[in-house]
């Protein structure tokens, strides 16, 4: 259909060329397809000698053995839209424009005839968007993109400055999790699968839902009670009740559907379950665990002890899911990379510490995204509780407090989770050939691991590109390809945007 839209441009000496092929629809009950054109709000309608004439046009170029009709349809312009494409198309073809652009900073005026849009920007900025002929480009996209006759102004302005750093967002990205460990489940009884990390009862006094826990069963009763609502009012129904001990004790419920009765008989005192359930105050007024899946299971027995064996240790922060908030182009083929990003698993890493020096400073921040043969697809993210109290000069940088820090886990337990994270990956990020690998070497050691992984230092390969910037800081280098860096010296942001830069200088083509 490319090639009726372009001969509709020349139709008639042009006179056409404000339509736009909408769509195409083949109504077989009807024997009928109809073509869908739009043409602009700032126009009238269309007239019955204009349809005609479209309709003639239509039926000279498009051999079809059903009857062809033709529709119009308005099109409205909707400036968020305009604004929006607008700026991904200066990131995909002038990134160095749209570095220093924002929707704020493009205006659209709307006039019967035209649509002029202005482009407020900084006095070095205009000139590179004048000496690179930018206007021509912007015009031949909203051509082929918009309905409407557009006017494009470049105006300076004073009040947008070129920013050397992007300032930092103070917020908290990571709260202290229940330490977990591993079981290994035997045989399901009833419900769903559960995953083989329970928490401890001893630390969940509180109301909560989806709690998974692991201990022996005890006092088991099975009882019969009448339903007074719902459908099955009046019916009898069985429920269990019985003690679940993992060193602490909690009361437990489970209320049985009718098929799950007969599997009530395997509770059996001594035996030791995992379950899921949702603790809430009981009708004893002391917290209770209602359950919803059980699984037969028992402790995993840790191998021998060596490297190995900390494998085993139980998580105390667990890697996220990533889902990427975006609507998709189906148009737009996703990129493909260059090796090792096209057929290997890298985890890109960041950390925030107390000072410079590995020997005396500490790890406070540990943040991290996986990237498995070019898809981001989970991310790690924790605060860790140092020894010694966060010095001034380190919180100005990094706008990491004490507080933040005071429930954090210390790094002996969190930086097992991220050995495992990083199991069979190659590590990554920003200059950390020269500083971050040597924080993670020392805090492995801590608790006898070493670090193995292949390594590959962003910066080494944004300086190979050779990128028309004035520095080669994260910042300077992501602005330039148009990534965000919001929340900059923050390990989750900064190995986010490391993560994307990665990904953009790895690109086929």
């Amino acid at each position: 259909m490319d090639e009726l839209t372009q001969a509709l441009k020349t139709f008639e000496g042009g006179k056409f060329d404000f339509l736009r092929l909408y769509g195409v629809a083949l109504d077989l009950s009807q024997e009928e397809c109809v073509f869908t054109f739009l043409y602009p709000e700032s126009m009238s309608e269309i007239t019955d000698e204009q349809r005609k004439q479209i309709e003639d046009f239509v039926k000279s170029r498009v051999e079809l053995n059903s009857r062809i009709r033709v529709k119009f349809k308005k099109s409205f312009l909707d400036e968020r839209l305009l604004r929006r494409d607008l700026l991904a198309y200066l990131t995909k073809n002038f990134r160095a424009i749209a570095a220093e652009l924002s929707e704020e900073q493009i205006e659209i005026k709307k006039e019967p005839q035209k649509t002029t849009i202005i482009l407020h920007m900084n006095r070095l900025v205009k000139d590179y968007y004048e000496s690179r002929l930018v206007k021509l480009k912007l015009l031949e996209f909203l051509e082929n993109n918009f309905l409407g006759n557009f006017e494009i102004v470049a105006e300076k302005s004073d009040n947008y400055q070129i920013q050397d750093e992007i300032a930092p967002i103070k917020y908290q990205i990571a709260a202290k999790k229940n330490p977990r460990y591993e079981v290994t489940p035997i045989k399901k009884l009833f419900g769903k699968d559960i995953a083989p990390f329970p928490e401890q009862i001893k630390n969940n006094t509180k109301p909560k839902t989806s709690v998974i826990l692991f201990g022996k069963i005890s006092k088991v009763e099975i009882k019969t009670f009448t339903a007074k609502k719902g459908k099955q009012a009046g019916q009898e129904k069985q429920y269990a009740s019985f003690v679940l001990d993992d060193e602490k004790q909690i009361e437990c419920i489970y209320f049985s559907t009718k098929t799950n009765q007969p599997k009530l008989a395997a509770l059996q005192d001594g035996l030791s379950f995992l379950c899921l359930g949702d603790i809430k105050l009981g009708l004893s007024g002391r917290m209770t665990y209602y359950i919803s899946a059980m699984t037969l299971a028992q402790i995993k027995t840790p191998p021998h002890e060596d490297e190995e064996a900390i494998f085993y240790k139980a998580p105390v922060v667990l890697a996220e899911d990533y889902h990427e908030n975006r609507q998709e182009n189906l148009f737009v083929k996703d990129p493909t990379y260059k090796e090792p990003i096209a057929s290997r698993d890298i985890v890109v890493y960041d950390l925030e510490t107390t000072g410079l020096n590995p020997e005396i400073c500490e790890i406070i921040e540990i943040g991290a995204i996986k990237i498995e043969k070019g898809k981001i697809t989970k991310k790690f993210s924790t605060f860790v509780k140092p020894t010694q109290p966060i010095p001034e000069e380190a919180s100005r940088i990094n706008h990491i407090t004490n507080d933040m820090v005071a429930n954090a886990p210390k790094i002996e337990d969190v930086i097992v989770d991220f050995y495992n994270f990083c199991k069979g990956c190659i590590i990554s990020g920003y200059n950390n050939t020269d500083f971050d690998n040597k924080f993670l070497r020392k805090a492995y050691q801590k608790v006898g691991l070493t670090l193995q992984n292949e390594n590959l230092d962003v910066l080494m390969i944004a300086r190979s590109k050779h990128l028309k910037t004035n520095n080669s800081k994260l910042t300077t280098v992501a602005a330039a390809l148009g990534i965000d860096l919001s929340g900059a010296h923050r390990a989750y942001n900064d190995a986010f945007a490391t993560a994307k830069v990665l990904l953009k200088l790895s690109e086929e083509g």
